[in-house]
């Protein structure tokens, strides 16, 4: 599992759309949380279409991708096909540092 999130690391590293990527494992690394930003809705579609081959391995090692999706912003085309095709939970933004 680690082995093939890090193959995937090289790759996300190189994006310049991806502005954060923290990987967390559990004690025995059966689970992982995955922390994501990206400079804008589309960066998301960037990363899948780069990375959807080390997406397929991990989900085949048993696992499931769970989303929570936390724009600032509530516009745009790439968000609104986020929100109505991707089975992710949307979190509306309240307040917030600028």
């Amino acid at each position: 599992f680690k082995s093939v999130a890090a193959e995937m690391l090289k790759s996300v590293q190189l994006q310049e759309t991806t502005l954060r990527y923290d990987l967390f494992f559990n004690e025995d690394s059966t689970q992982c949380v995955v922390l994501e930003e990206f400079a804008s809705p589309e960066g998301v579609f960037d990363h899948v279409k780069k990375n959807g081959s080390f997406i397929e391995q991990l989900t085949k090692l048993g696992g499931a991708i769970e989303g929570g999706i936390f724009p600032i912003s509530e516009e745009g085309p790439a968000l609104n096909e986020i929100k109505n095709s991707w089975d992710s939970k949307f979190h509306t933004h309240f307040a917030g540092k600028k």
